[in-house]
């Protein structure tokens, strides 16, 4: 199957199978980089990518990475089903069209994890389409599941305790297998993750911390940079319009456990951003899949891009939104 098709939104074996496939046929360039088992028992694919992948291992360990990493997610909200597909299509183009060893791209190893949360995923695809949160039983209370993008632990508690809400925070931060898988991958890249990127849908904009507060950042400014250059790589090649700004004044609310401020605020990832791919919906018509694919790769590749000539600034002083 490693001629992947994107005129449909796949299972989740078919997701895994497609990752194995590339690895057996391009074992020089990427690799399984993590292997984790969601709630219900599925297996948890993340993967490398590098121009040599070997060549690039941490010295003497066989494991993490000796390079600046990239990790980028997607799948974290099981109805948002266009973002699997894009994470696919990036490793496509980064592995079958050999994108990662463009100018630019190769000065990062990318990790990629293309299906967060594989167990919410297929209860969407087979029993409702409007699912978000994992699938984990939440005891007497019959209800279940946590979203995991208020799981993470920073400001944890902000989010809601409702059992049963659509947003529940969890009965403690990290109670999730798939929000710790998470948290063991970017242990796993320190000191040397540079970017981390969540992908989400459908309210084009590209995001950065904070989601839980007006206080922005020491370099909020390299990271709305590195924002602002995928949002206009975006309308100059498509006429898509996205929004960029912090979590917080988009949303216009403050929301707590979110991957990005974690990532951002606790592991020390200076750029983290959240990108809200362009779709009519989470589910976007399967006609338009292989589109948002290719636009939202654009965005993609013009923000590494201009990472890549951006500096790695402190993270001891913060200032507040305006």
């Amino acid at each position: 199957m490693s001629k992947i098709s994107f005129d449909r939104y796949l299972s989740h074996e078919e997701v895994n199978r497609y990752l194995e496939e590339l690895v057996q046929k391009y074992a020089n360039k990427i690799e399984i980089f993590s292997s984790a088992v969601s709630f219900e028992g599925r297996q948890i694919h993340t993967v490398r990518i590098s121009p040599d992948v070997q060549r690039s291992k941490r010295p003497g360990t066989g494991l993490g990475c000796a390079r600046l990493s990239i990790l980028i997610d997607a799948g974290i909200h099981a109805r948002e089903w266009i973002t699997i597909s894009v994470a696919l299509y990036v490793i496509q183009q980064l592995v079958e069209r050999d994108a990662v060893s463009a100018r630019m791209l190769r000065n990062f190893d990318w990790i990629i994890l293309p299906l967060l949360n594989p167990d919410g995923y297929e209860y969407s695809r087979e029993h409702n389409k409007m699912w978000r949160k994992t699938r984990r039983p939440l005891g007497e209370n019959r209800c279940v599941g946590v979203d995991c993008n208020r799981n993470f632990n920073v400001s944890w508690g902000i989010g809601t305790a409702r059992f049963c809400s659509l947003l529940y925070r969890g009965e403690r931060p990290f109670s999730e297998l798939e929000t710790r898988n998470v948290r063991d991958i970017l242990r796993k890249l320190r000191p040397n993750c540079r970017f981390y990127l969540s992908l989400h849908s459908y309210a084009k904009a590209i995001l950065y911390p904070r989601a839980y507060s007006r206080t922005l950042p020491y370099n909020w400014k390299h990271q709305h940079d590195v924002a602002q250059a995928g949002a206009n790589a975006i309308l100059s090649a498509c006429g898509v319009k996205y929004r960029t700004g912090s979590a917080f004044s988009f949303l216009k609310l403050a929301v707590g456990g979110s991957s990005i401020d974690y990532a951002h605020d606790v592991e020390k990832v200076p750029y983290a951003l959240v990108m809200e791919i362009a779709s009519k919906g989470f589910h976007a018509p399967e006609p338009n899949i292989a589109r948002i694919c290719e636009e939202t790769w654009i965005g993609i590749r013009a923000m590494v891009m201009q990472l890549a000539v951006s500096p790695v600034v402190s993270f001891t002083r913060s200032k507040t939104a305006i």
